[in-house]
Protein backbone atom coordinates (compact mmCIF):
# COMPACT_ATOMS: atom_id res chain seq x y z
CA UNK A 1 0.00 0.00 0.00
CA UNK A 2 1.34 3.43 -1.18
CA UNK A 3 0.43 7.24 -0.48
CA UNK A 4 -0.22 7.00 -4.00
CA UNK A 5 -2.97 4.74 -3.56
CA UNK A 6 -5.19 6.93 -1.08
CA UNK A 7 -7.10 10.20 -1.58
CA UNK A 8 -6.33 11.70 2.10
CA UNK A 9 -8.71 14.64 1.61
CA UNK A 10 -11.61 12.11 0.00
CA UNK A 11 -11.72 10.65 3.47
CA UNK A 12 -12.74 14.01 5.23
CA UNK A 13 -16.32 14.62 4.51
CA UNK A 14 -17.17 18.31 2.88
CA UNK A 15 -19.34 19.11 5.71
CA UNK A 16 -17.45 18.40 8.60
CA UNK A 17 -17.39 21.19 11.10
CA UNK A 18 -14.26 23.35 11.79
CA UNK A 19 -13.01 21.63 14.97
CA UNK A 20 -11.25 24.73 16.19
CA UNK A 21 -14.76 26.10 16.51
CA UNK A 22 -15.68 23.12 19.29
CA UNK A 23 -12.24 23.67 20.94
CA UNK A 24 -13.41 27.61 21.33
CA UNK A 25 -16.50 26.38 23.19
CA UNK A 26 -14.60 24.31 25.44
CA UNK A 27 -12.65 27.18 26.27
CA UNK A 28 -15.29 29.53 27.00
CA UNK A 29 -17.27 26.90 28.72
CA UNK A 30 -14.34 25.75 31.24
CA UNK A 31 -13.72 29.30 33.44
CA UNK A 32 -17.47 28.84 34.64
CA UNK A 33 -16.94 25.95 35.86
CA UNK A 34 -17.01 26.12 39.85
CA UNK A 35 -13.93 23.43 40.74
CA UNK A 36 -13.58 21.82 44.40
CA UNK A 37 -10.24 20.33 45.99
CA UNK A 38 -10.05 16.73 46.66
CA UNK A 39 -9.14 15.53 49.78
CA UNK A 40 -6.03 14.00 48.21
CA UNK A 41 -5.02 17.56 47.11
CA UNK A 42 -5.76 19.26 50.34
CA UNK A 43 -3.75 16.70 52.47
CA UNK A 44 -0.62 17.56 49.98
CA UNK A 45 -1.23 20.88 50.03
CA UNK A 46 -1.65 21.60 46.27
CA UNK A 47 -3.93 22.38 43.91
CA UNK A 48 -3.84 20.06 41.43
CA UNK A 49 -2.60 16.13 41.24
CA UNK A 50 0.21 17.39 38.48
CA UNK A 51 1.36 20.29 41.13
CA UNK A 52 2.06 16.85 43.34
CA UNK A 53 3.49 15.06 41.40
CA UNK A 54 5.98 17.60 40.05
CA UNK A 55 6.91 17.72 43.99
CA UNK A 56 7.33 14.33 44.26
CA UNK A 57 9.60 13.50 41.08
CA UNK A 58 11.85 15.70 42.39
CA UNK A 59 12.07 14.64 45.83
CA UNK A 60 12.45 11.31 45.10
CA UNK A 61 8.75 10.05 45.98
CA UNK A 62 7.63 7.31 44.31
CA UNK A 63 3.66 7.28 43.61
CA UNK A 64 1.46 4.52 42.68
CA UNK A 65 -2.08 4.03 41.19
CA UNK A 66 -4.53 1.16 40.52
CA UNK A 67 -7.36 0.53 38.94
CA UNK A 68 -10.53 -0.65 40.21
CA UNK A 69 -14.68 -0.48 38.81
CA UNK A 70 -16.83 -2.85 40.72
CA UNK A 71 -20.49 -3.58 39.65
CA UNK A 72 -22.07 -0.10 40.99
CA UNK A 73 -20.14 2.77 42.53
CA UNK A 74 -21.54 2.14 46.06
CA UNK A 75 -19.69 -1.34 45.82
CA UNK A 76 -16.30 0.23 44.38
CA UNK A 77 -16.64 3.30 46.90
CA UNK A 78 -17.24 0.94 49.82
CA UNK A 79 -13.83 -0.82 48.65
CA UNK A 80 -11.42 2.51 48.35
CA UNK A 81 -12.22 3.17 51.90
CA UNK A 82 -11.47 -0.77 52.70
CA UNK A 83 -8.27 -0.42 50.43
CA UNK A 84 -6.84 2.78 52.64
CA UNK A 85 -7.89 1.51 55.69
CA UNK A 86 -6.27 -2.18 54.78
CA UNK A 87 -2.78 0.12 53.69
CA UNK A 88 -2.65 1.81 56.96
CA UNK A 89 -2.97 -1.33 59.05
CA UNK A 90 -0.57 -2.99 56.81
CA UNK A 91 2.03 0.51 57.55
CA UNK A 92 2.47 0.92 54.12
CA UNK A 93 1.65 4.79 52.14
CA UNK A 94 -2.26 3.90 50.48
CA UNK A 95 -2.25 4.35 46.88
CA UNK A 96 -1.58 7.89 45.50
CA UNK A 97 -4.35 7.98 43.22
CA UNK A 98 -6.84 5.19 41.59
CA UNK A 99 -8.29 5.18 37.41
CA UNK A 100 -12.22 4.35 38.03
CA UNK A 101 -12.70 1.69 35.12
CA UNK A 102 -16.20 3.43 34.75
CA UNK A 103 -18.88 1.37 32.41
CA UNK A 104 -19.20 2.21 28.43
CA UNK A 105 -22.62 4.19 29.11
CA UNK A 106 -20.31 6.47 30.75
CA UNK A 107 -19.20 7.66 27.47
CA UNK A 108 -22.81 7.83 26.13
CA UNK A 109 -24.65 11.41 26.57
CA UNK A 110 -26.28 11.34 30.35
CA UNK A 111 -29.89 11.03 28.92
CA UNK A 112 -28.66 8.01 26.84
CA UNK A 113 -27.33 5.96 29.85
CA UNK A 114 -30.22 4.61 31.35
CA UNK A 115 -31.58 2.91 28.48
CA UNK A 116 -28.43 1.42 26.96
CA UNK A 117 -26.57 -1.61 27.86
CA UNK A 118 -25.03 -2.76 31.02
CA UNK A 119 -22.21 -3.86 30.94
CA UNK A 120 -19.64 -4.52 33.65
CA UNK A 121 -18.59 -1.47 35.58
CA UNK A 122 -19.77 1.51 37.82
CA UNK A 123 -21.91 3.87 36.12
CA UNK A 124 -21.75 7.32 38.05
CA UNK A 125 -25.34 8.33 38.53
CA UNK A 126 -25.41 11.20 40.96
CA UNK A 127 -23.80 14.54 41.69
CA UNK A 128 -23.06 12.67 45.10
CA UNK A 129 -21.56 9.45 43.30
CA UNK A 130 -19.29 12.51 41.44
CA UNK A 131 -18.63 14.17 44.88
CA UNK A 132 -17.32 10.73 46.67
CA UNK A 133 -15.08 10.11 44.27
CA UNK A 134 -13.02 12.83 45.58
CA UNK A 135 -14.05 12.79 49.19
CA UNK A 136 -14.80 9.14 50.09
CA UNK A 137 -10.34 9.07 51.02
CA UNK A 138 -7.32 11.01 50.01
CA UNK A 139 -6.92 9.10 46.90
CA UNK A 140 -7.30 10.97 43.91
CA UNK A 141 -8.99 10.03 40.86
CA UNK A 142 -8.18 9.95 37.27
CA UNK A 143 -11.90 10.20 35.10
CA UNK A 144 -10.27 7.62 33.05
CA UNK A 145 -12.12 5.00 30.87
CA UNK A 146 -15.35 6.38 28.59
CA UNK A 147 -15.08 9.93 30.07
CA UNK A 148 -13.33 11.21 27.08
CA UNK A 149 -13.89 10.12 23.52
CA UNK A 150 -17.58 9.69 23.67
CA UNK A 151 -20.39 11.52 23.15
CA UNK A 152 -21.07 12.46 26.60
CA UNK A 153 -16.93 13.92 26.77
CA UNK A 154 -18.25 17.39 28.16
CA UNK A 155 -21.26 15.90 30.37
CA UNK A 156 -18.39 13.90 32.32
CA UNK A 157 -15.47 16.60 32.00
CA UNK A 158 -17.52 19.26 34.11
CA UNK A 159 -18.72 16.66 36.08
CA UNK A 160 -15.13 16.07 37.04
CA UNK A 161 -13.80 19.62 37.22
CA UNK A 162 -16.45 20.49 39.83
CA UNK A 163 -15.55 17.63 42.13
CA UNK A 164 -11.73 18.40 42.49
CA UNK A 165 -10.07 15.61 39.38
CA UNK A 166 -7.95 17.24 37.32
CA UNK A 167 -6.49 14.52 35.25
CA UNK A 168 -9.29 13.55 32.66
CA UNK A 169 -8.94 10.68 29.64
CA UNK A 170 -8.80 8.86 27.90
CA UNK A 171 -7.92 10.66 24.50
CA UNK A 172 -7.26 7.59 22.43
CA UNK A 173 -10.90 6.27 22.86
CA UNK A 174 -12.31 9.06 20.17
CA UNK A 175 -11.77 6.50 17.78
CA UNK A 176 -13.83 3.93 19.33
CA UNK A 177 -17.84 3.82 18.68
CA UNK A 178 -20.03 3.55 21.92
CA UNK A 179 -22.85 0.97 22.27
CA UNK A 180 -26.30 2.24 20.05
CA UNK A 181 -24.30 5.79 18.73
CA UNK A 182 -23.52 6.02 15.11
CA UNK A 183 -22.67 9.81 14.93
CA UNK A 184 -19.34 10.15 14.17
CA UNK A 185 -18.90 14.01 14.11
CA UNK A 186 -21.24 14.69 17.03
CA UNK A 187 -19.07 12.68 18.71
CA UNK A 188 -15.71 13.93 17.78
CA UNK A 189 -17.20 17.20 18.31
CA UNK A 190 -17.89 16.29 21.81
CA UNK A 191 -14.62 15.16 22.53
CA UNK A 192 -13.01 18.64 21.23
CA UNK A 193 -15.21 20.57 23.20
CA UNK A 194 -14.51 19.01 26.11
CA UNK A 195 -10.45 19.21 25.28
CA UNK A 196 -11.06 22.86 24.90
CA UNK A 197 -12.17 23.26 28.53
CA UNK A 198 -9.36 21.13 29.64
CA UNK A 199 -6.78 23.53 27.61
CA UNK A 200 -8.52 26.31 29.47
CA UNK A 201 -7.13 25.24 33.10
CA UNK A 202 -3.89 23.98 31.38
CA UNK A 203 -2.18 26.91 34.09
CA UNK A 204 -4.43 25.12 37.15
CA UNK A 205 -2.77 21.61 36.34
CA UNK A 206 -5.47 19.92 34.48
CA UNK A 207 -4.43 17.38 32.85
CA UNK A 208 -5.37 15.82 29.28
CA UNK A 209 -4.47 12.27 29.36
CA UNK A 210 -4.03 9.04 27.16
CA UNK A 211 -4.11 5.32 27.61
CA UNK A 212 -2.21 4.78 24.28
CA UNK A 213 -3.37 1.02 24.22
CA UNK A 214 -7.02 1.89 24.26
CA UNK A 215 -6.49 3.56 20.91
CA UNK A 216 -4.84 2.37 17.30
CA UNK A 217 -1.15 1.73 19.49
CA UNK A 218 -2.89 -1.03 20.66
CA UNK A 219 -2.44 -3.37 17.46
CA UNK A 220 0.63 -1.59 16.37
CA UNK A 221 3.12 -3.91 15.23
CA UNK A 222 6.15 -1.54 16.07
CA UNK A 223 6.89 0.18 19.53
CA UNK A 224 8.49 3.46 17.41
CA UNK A 225 4.71 3.89 15.95
CA UNK A 226 3.87 4.21 19.81
CA UNK A 227 6.13 6.98 20.57
CA UNK A 228 5.02 8.52 16.67
CA UNK A 229 1.68 8.31 17.71
CA UNK A 230 1.78 9.93 21.46
CA UNK A 231 3.40 12.81 19.21
CA UNK A 232 0.30 13.19 16.93
CA UNK A 233 -2.13 13.17 20.42
CA UNK A 234 0.33 15.25 21.42
CA UNK A 235 0.22 17.63 18.64
CA UNK A 236 -3.98 17.73 18.52
CA UNK A 237 -3.67 18.05 22.54
CA UNK A 238 -0.92 20.50 23.22
CA UNK A 239 -0.46 22.69 20.13
CA UNK A 240 -3.78 22.61 18.03
CA UNK A 241 -5.90 22.33 21.22
CA UNK A 242 -4.07 24.28 23.91
CA UNK A 243 -4.48 21.57 26.66
CA UNK A 244 -1.55 19.74 28.98
CA UNK A 245 -1.26 16.05 27.29
CA UNK A 246 0.23 13.18 29.20
CA UNK A 247 0.04 9.56 27.67
CA UNK A 248 -0.63 6.72 29.60
CA UNK A 249 0.95 3.11 28.69
CA UNK A 250 2.07 -0.33 29.50
CA UNK A 251 -0.19 -2.61 29.58
CA UNK A 252 0.78 -5.26 26.52
CA UNK A 253 3.95 -5.39 27.29
CA UNK A 254 5.66 -8.37 29.25
CA UNK A 255 9.26 -7.70 29.09
CA UNK A 256 10.27 -5.15 31.51
CA UNK A 257 13.73 -3.81 29.73
CA UNK A 258 11.32 -3.11 26.92
CA UNK A 259 8.81 -1.31 29.07
CA UNK A 260 11.28 0.43 30.35
CA UNK A 261 12.99 2.01 26.52
CA UNK A 262 9.41 2.57 25.62
CA UNK A 263 8.96 4.36 28.72
CA UNK A 264 11.94 6.66 28.32
CA UNK A 265 11.34 7.61 24.64
CA UNK A 266 7.62 8.87 25.65
CA UNK A 267 9.44 11.15 28.47
CA UNK A 268 12.00 11.80 25.79
CA UNK A 269 8.81 13.56 23.03
CA UNK A 270 7.59 15.00 25.87
CA UNK A 271 8.84 18.80 25.97
CA UNK A 272 6.53 20.26 28.58
CA UNK A 273 7.79 17.24 30.85
CA UNK A 274 3.98 16.53 31.99
CA UNK A 275 4.26 14.05 34.87
CA UNK A 276 2.84 10.26 33.11
CA UNK A 277 -0.42 9.95 34.23
CA UNK A 278 0.15 6.33 34.78
CA UNK A 279 2.31 3.52 33.93
CA UNK A 280 -0.23 0.27 33.36
CA UNK A 281 0.72 -2.65 34.88
CA UNK A 282 1.76 -5.80 32.85
CA UNK A 283 -2.02 -8.00 31.42
CA UNK A 284 -0.63 -10.26 29.20
CA UNK A 285 2.05 -12.08 31.00
CA UNK A 286 -0.52 -13.58 33.61
CA UNK A 287 -1.53 -17.09 33.36
CA UNK A 288 -4.30 -19.10 35.14
CA UNK A 289 -1.49 -19.75 37.65
CA UNK A 290 -2.25 -17.24 40.10
CA UNK A 291 0.70 -17.71 42.27
CA UNK A 292 2.79 -18.00 39.49
CA UNK A 293 1.95 -14.74 38.60
CA UNK A 294 3.09 -13.06 41.63
CA UNK A 295 6.95 -13.35 40.04
CA UNK A 296 5.07 -11.27 36.96
CA UNK A 297 4.04 -8.62 39.32
CA UNK A 298 7.35 -8.23 40.53
CA UNK A 299 9.52 -8.17 38.10
CA UNK A 300 6.97 -5.58 35.83
CA UNK A 301 7.05 -3.41 39.11
CA UNK A 302 10.20 -3.09 40.02
CA UNK A 303 11.70 -2.16 36.39
CA UNK A 304 8.83 0.10 36.49
CA UNK A 305 9.46 1.93 39.42
CA UNK A 306 13.29 2.04 38.96
CA UNK A 307 12.66 3.89 35.96
CA UNK A 308 10.45 6.63 37.25
CA UNK A 309 12.50 7.29 40.05
CA UNK A 310 16.31 7.23 38.22
CA UNK A 311 14.50 9.44 35.80
CA UNK A 312 12.43 11.37 37.42
CA UNK A 313 9.27 10.56 35.62
CA UNK A 314 6.65 11.56 37.99
CA UNK A 315 4.49 8.31 37.01
CA UNK A 316 2.29 6.13 38.81
CA UNK A 317 3.14 2.78 38.06
CA UNK A 318 0.07 0.08 38.43
CA UNK A 319 0.12 -3.38 40.04
CA UNK A 320 -2.19 -5.71 38.17
CA UNK A 321 -3.94 -8.07 40.75
CA UNK A 322 -2.80 -11.73 39.55
CA UNK A 323 -6.73 -12.59 38.94
CA UNK A 324 -7.50 -10.03 36.74
CA UNK A 325 -6.68 -12.67 33.47
CA UNK A 326 -9.86 -14.52 34.82
CA UNK A 327 -12.21 -11.72 36.36
CA UNK A 328 -12.76 -8.61 38.22
CA UNK A 329 -10.60 -8.68 41.35
CA UNK A 330 -11.81 -8.04 44.83
CA UNK A 331 -10.78 -5.37 46.99
CA UNK A 332 -8.77 -7.75 48.96
CA UNK A 333 -6.94 -8.92 45.84
CA UNK A 334 -6.38 -4.96 45.00
CA UNK A 335 -5.05 -3.85 48.56
CA UNK A 336 -2.69 -7.11 48.25
CA UNK A 337 -0.74 -6.20 45.11
CA UNK A 338 -0.97 -2.24 46.62
CA UNK A 339 1.14 -3.38 49.57
CA UNK A 340 3.00 -5.55 47.17
CA UNK A 341 3.85 -2.62 45.28
CA UNK A 342 4.40 -0.62 48.48
CA UNK A 343 7.14 -3.13 49.47
CA UNK A 344 9.26 -3.20 46.39
CA UNK A 345 10.39 0.27 46.64
CA UNK A 346 12.30 -0.83 49.56
CA UNK A 347 14.34 -2.64 47.26
CA UNK A 348 14.85 -0.19 44.95
CA UNK A 349 18.20 1.52 46.30
CA UNK A 350 19.86 -1.94 46.32
CA UNK A 351 19.07 -2.61 42.51
CA UNK A 352 19.06 0.18 40.53
CA UNK A 353 22.85 0.97 40.72
CA UNK A 354 23.56 -2.23 39.01
CA UNK A 355 21.00 -2.00 35.72
CA UNK A 356 23.00 -1.07 32.50
CA UNK A 357 21.15 1.78 31.68
CA UNK A 358 23.22 2.45 28.49
CA UNK A 359 21.74 -0.27 27.09
CA UNK A 360 18.26 0.42 28.13
CA UNK A 361 19.25 4.26 26.75
CA UNK A 362 20.53 3.26 23.11
CA UNK A 363 17.56 1.58 22.74
CA UNK A 364 15.55 4.80 24.02
CA UNK A 365 17.40 6.66 21.26
CA UNK A 366 16.42 4.36 18.32
CA UNK A 367 12.47 4.07 19.08
CA UNK A 368 12.44 8.22 19.49
CA UNK A 369 13.98 8.70 16.19
CA UNK A 370 11.52 6.45 14.66
CA UNK A 371 8.88 7.94 16.77
CA UNK A 372 9.80 11.19 15.46
CA UNK A 373 9.99 9.76 11.52
CA UNK A 374 6.74 8.04 11.83
CA UNK A 375 4.94 11.70 13.59
CA UNK A 376 6.48 13.24 10.47
CA UNK A 377 5.54 10.94 7.68
CA UNK A 378 1.74 12.09 8.81
CA UNK A 379 1.98 15.44 8.87
CA UNK A 380 3.57 15.93 5.69
CA UNK A 381 1.12 13.45 3.54
CA UNK A 382 -1.88 14.86 5.38
CA UNK A 383 -0.04 17.95 4.38
CA UNK A 384 0.55 17.49 0.76
CA UNK A 385 -2.42 15.87 -0.01
CA UNK A 386 -4.38 19.43 0.93
CA UNK A 387 -5.56 18.36 4.30
CA UNK A 388 -6.03 21.55 7.08
CA UNK A 389 -3.42 20.01 9.66
CA UNK A 390 -4.39 23.42 12.13
CA UNK A 391 -7.54 21.53 11.76
CA UNK A 392 -7.93 19.24 15.23
CA UNK A 393 -11.24 17.53 13.82
CA UNK A 394 -9.65 16.78 10.33
CA UNK A 395 -6.19 15.16 11.61
CA UNK A 396 -8.43 13.26 14.08
CA UNK A 397 -11.08 11.69 11.70
CA UNK A 398 -8.78 11.33 9.09
CA UNK A 399 -6.11 9.10 11.41
CA UNK A 400 -9.65 7.19 13.04
CA UNK A 401 -10.56 6.48 9.53
CA UNK A 402 -7.34 5.60 7.87
CA UNK A 403 -7.34 3.04 11.10
CA UNK A 404 -4.33 1.31 12.59
CA UNK A 405 -3.01 -1.29 9.90
CA UNK A 406 -2.96 1.68 7.03
CA UNK A 407 -1.48 4.18 9.24
CA UNK A 408 1.70 2.18 10.55
CA UNK A 409 1.81 0.84 6.85
CA UNK A 410 1.62 4.01 5.46
CA UNK A 411 3.77 5.77 7.97
CA UNK A 412 6.26 3.64 10.05
CA UNK A 413 9.35 4.06 10.41
CA UNK A 414 10.46 0.69 9.89
CA UNK A 415 12.72 0.20 6.63
CA UNK A 416 9.87 -1.06 3.61
CA UNK A 417 10.55 -5.18 4.13
CA UNK A 418 7.25 -7.88 2.53
CA UNK A 419 8.45 -10.23 4.92
CA UNK A 420 6.51 -8.44 7.58
CA UNK A 421 2.74 -8.36 7.83
CA UNK A 422 2.73 -4.58 7.39
CA UNK A 423 5.59 -4.30 4.65
CA UNK A 424 8.18 -2.80 7.35
CA UNK A 425 10.42 -4.38 9.57
CA UNK A 426 9.29 -2.78 12.79
CA UNK A 427 12.21 -0.99 14.64
CA UNK A 428 11.03 -2.86 17.88
CA UNK A 429 8.49 -5.61 17.53
CA UNK A 430 5.92 -5.41 20.10
CA UNK A 431 5.22 -7.78 22.62
CA UNK A 432 1.63 -8.08 22.25
CA UNK A 433 2.32 -9.18 18.16
CA UNK A 434 5.46 -11.38 18.56
CA UNK A 435 3.47 -12.99 21.19
CA UNK A 436 -0.18 -13.12 18.90
CA UNK A 437 1.90 -14.55 15.72
CA UNK A 438 3.42 -17.10 18.11
CA UNK A 439 0.16 -18.38 19.00
CA UNK A 440 -0.83 -17.93 15.51
CA UNK A 441 1.61 -20.26 14.31
CA UNK A 442 0.83 -22.68 17.08
CA UNK A 443 -2.80 -22.57 16.29
CA UNK A 444 -1.58 -23.42 12.45
CA UNK A 445 0.95 -25.94 12.84
CA UNK A 446 -1.82 -27.99 15.27
CA UNK A 447 -4.49 -27.50 12.03
CA UNK A 448 -2.11 -28.68 9.19
CA UNK A 449 -1.20 -31.53 11.89
CA UNK A 450 -4.82 -32.53 12.69
CA UNK A 451 -5.71 -32.58 9.00
CA UNK A 452 -8.49 -31.10 6.31
CA UNK A 453 -11.53 -29.44 8.31
CA UNK A 454 -13.94 -30.43 5.61
CA UNK A 455 -17.06 -29.34 7.74
CA UNK A 456 -15.63 -25.79 7.78
CA UNK A 457 -14.44 -25.24 3.80
CA UNK A 458 -16.62 -22.74 2.16
CA UNK A 459 -18.87 -22.14 5.12
CA UNK A 460 -20.12 -18.49 5.68
CA UNK A 461 -18.29 -17.63 9.57
CA UNK A 462 -19.38 -13.89 10.96
CA UNK A 463 -16.38 -13.66 13.45
CA UNK A 464 -16.78 -10.22 15.64
CA UNK A 465 -16.16 -8.71 18.82
CA UNK A 466 -18.25 -7.06 21.29
CA UNK A 467 -15.60 -4.83 22.55
CA UNK A 468 -12.15 -3.45 21.37
CA UNK A 469 -9.89 -6.61 21.89
CA UNK A 470 -8.51 -6.60 18.24
CA UNK A 471 -5.98 -9.53 18.36
CA UNK A 472 -8.60 -12.06 19.42
CA UNK A 473 -10.56 -11.52 16.97
CA UNK A 474 -7.16 -12.07 14.25
CA UNK A 475 -6.36 -15.25 15.93
CA UNK A 476 -10.07 -16.26 15.18
CA UNK A 477 -10.19 -14.50 11.90
CA UNK A 478 -6.58 -16.14 10.91
CA UNK A 479 -7.42 -19.55 12.30
CA UNK A 480 -11.00 -20.09 10.02
CA UNK A 481 -9.27 -18.56 7.37
CA UNK A 482 -6.88 -21.77 7.02
CA UNK A 483 -8.93 -23.78 8.16
CA UNK A 484 -11.10 -23.08 4.70
CA UNK A 485 -13.68 -20.94 5.94
CA UNK A 486 -15.22 -17.93 3.96
CA UNK A 487 -14.52 -15.49 7.40
CA UNK A 488 -16.53 -12.30 7.56
CA UNK A 489 -14.59 -10.01 9.59
CA UNK A 490 -17.84 -7.98 11.58
CA UNK A 491 -15.16 -5.84 13.40
CA UNK A 492 -14.66 -5.02 17.03
CA UNK A 493 -17.09 -2.82 19.69
CA UNK A 494 -20.48 -4.52 17.52
CA UNK A 495 -23.81 -4.21 18.44
CA UNK A 496 -25.83 -7.40 18.26
CA UNK A 497 -28.20 -6.06 15.84
CA UNK A 498 -25.03 -5.46 13.53
CA UNK A 499 -23.95 -9.18 14.02
CA UNK A 500 -27.47 -10.29 12.63
CA UNK A 501 -27.93 -7.95 10.04
CA UNK A 502 -24.28 -8.94 8.39
CA UNK A 503 -25.14 -12.86 9.26
CA UNK A 504 -28.39 -12.45 7.33
CA UNK A 505 -27.12 -10.88 4.54
CA UNK A 506 -24.05 -13.10 4.06
CA UNK A 507 -26.23 -16.45 4.85
CA UNK A 508 -24.29 -17.50 7.49
CA UNK A 509 -23.44 -20.88 8.34
CA UNK A 510 -21.87 -19.54 11.68
CA UNK A 511 -21.33 -16.81 14.46
CA UNK A 512 -18.00 -16.73 16.63
CA UNK A 513 -18.42 -13.98 18.99
CA UNK A 514 -15.37 -12.85 21.42
CA UNK A 515 -15.77 -10.78 24.83
CA UNK A 516 -13.78 -9.29 27.51
CA UNK A 517 -16.44 -6.67 28.92
CA UNK A 518 -17.91 -8.63 30.87
CA UNK A 519 -21.50 -8.76 28.83
CA UNK A 520 -21.05 -12.10 27.82
CA UNK A 521 -25.04 -13.24 29.33
CA UNK A 522 -26.69 -9.98 28.14
CA UNK A 523 -25.00 -9.61 25.21
CA UNK A 524 -26.11 -13.35 23.91
CA UNK A 525 -29.35 -13.10 25.48
CA UNK A 526 -29.67 -10.11 22.93
CA UNK A 527 -28.00 -11.68 19.81
CA UNK A 528 -29.86 -14.96 19.93
CA UNK A 529 -33.50 -12.66 20.47
CA UNK A 530 -32.01 -11.08 16.92
CA UNK A 531 -31.16 -13.87 15.69
CA UNK A 532 -34.87 -15.52 16.16
CA UNK A 533 -36.59 -12.56 14.95
CA UNK A 534 -34.45 -12.40 11.81
CA UNK A 535 -35.02 -16.77 10.91
CA UNK A 536 -31.45 -16.91 11.17
CA UNK A 537 -30.79 -20.52 11.97
CA UNK A 538 -27.17 -20.89 12.56
CA UNK A 539 -25.44 -21.73 15.79
CA UNK A 540 -23.74 -18.89 17.74
CA UNK A 541 -20.00 -19.89 19.34
CA UNK A 542 -18.57 -17.56 21.85
CA UNK A 543 -15.29 -17.62 23.95
CA UNK A 544 -12.95 -14.96 25.92
CA UNK A 545 -14.16 -13.98 29.36
CA UNK A 546 -17.87 -15.40 30.00
CA UNK A 547 -18.77 -13.66 33.23
CA UNK A 548 -21.04 -10.70 33.71
CA UNK A 549 -21.88 -8.73 36.81
CA UNK A 550 -24.66 -10.75 38.93
CA UNK A 551 -26.82 -9.57 41.57
CA UNK A 552 -25.97 -10.74 44.91
CA UNK A 553 -22.47 -11.11 43.99
CA UNK A 554 -19.67 -8.86 44.88
CA UNK A 555 -17.76 -9.58 41.50
CA UNK A 556 -18.84 -10.61 38.26
CA UNK A 557 -19.61 -14.82 37.96
CA UNK A 558 -19.01 -17.16 35.33
CA UNK A 559 -22.38 -17.38 32.69
CA UNK A 560 -20.81 -19.89 30.66
CA UNK A 561 -24.63 -22.30 31.93
CA UNK A 562 -26.46 -19.59 31.27
CA UNK A 563 -25.03 -19.24 27.54
CA UNK A 564 -25.82 -22.41 26.73
CA UNK A 565 -29.28 -22.44 28.19
CA UNK A 566 -29.58 -19.53 25.83
CA UNK A 567 -28.49 -22.04 23.05
CA UNK A 568 -24.89 -20.78 22.50
CA UNK A 569 -21.79 -22.85 22.38
CA UNK A 570 -18.54 -21.58 24.44
CA UNK A 571 -15.73 -24.00 23.49
CA UNK A 572 -12.55 -23.53 25.66
CA UNK A 573 -10.11 -23.02 23.37
CA UNK A 574 -9.42 -22.16 19.46
CA UNK A 575 -8.69 -25.79 19.22
CA UNK A 576 -11.64 -26.88 20.57
CA UNK A 577 -14.09 -24.26 18.69
CA UNK A 578 -12.56 -25.60 15.22
CA UNK A 579 -13.43 -29.59 16.94
CA UNK A 580 -17.15 -27.79 17.50
CA UNK A 581 -17.93 -25.57 15.07
CA UNK A 582 -16.93 -29.08 12.53
CA UNK A 583 -19.42 -31.06 14.13
CA UNK A 584 -22.18 -28.46 13.95
CA UNK A 585 -21.44 -26.95 10.64
CA UNK A 586 -20.46 -30.32 8.71
CA UNK A 587 -23.51 -31.95 9.58
CA UNK A 588 -25.44 -28.82 7.79
CA UNK A 589 -26.04 -29.38 3.62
Amino acid sequence: MSLEAIDLAALIPADLPDGREAVAEGRALGPTIERATSLYCEEKGVGSEREWREKAREQGIPCTCMNIGLATWDDTREAMGLIYEDALSRGVRPPDRFNLLAERRMGLPKELRAEAPQETGPVLWTDQHWWEMTHTVPIQPEAADNMIGGPGSVDNVVNALQVGITCIGVLSQYSWRWPYWDDETAQLMAVLKAGGVLASLRDQGVVFDSYLEDGYPGVFHDYASYVGWAMLERYVAEDLIGAAYSPSWGGLTQNPVIKSAVTLALDAVNPHRVPTSFIQGDTIGYSRDFDGNMAVLVNDLMMMKMTDVRYRLGGAPIAVPVTEVERIPTWEEVATVQTVSRKCEDYLPMMEPYVDWGKIEALRDELVAGGRRFFRNALDAMGEMGVDVQDPARVLLLLKRLGPETCETLFGAGEADDSYLRGRRPILETDLVRNTMKQRETLLAGLAERGPTEGLKAKNVVVASTDVHEFAKFLLTSTLDAAGSNVIDCGINRDPEDIVKVAVETAADAVVITTHNGVARSYGTRLMGEMRDARLDAPVFMGGVLNEDIEGSDVPVDVRHDLGNLGILTPASIDDLLATMEAECGAKP
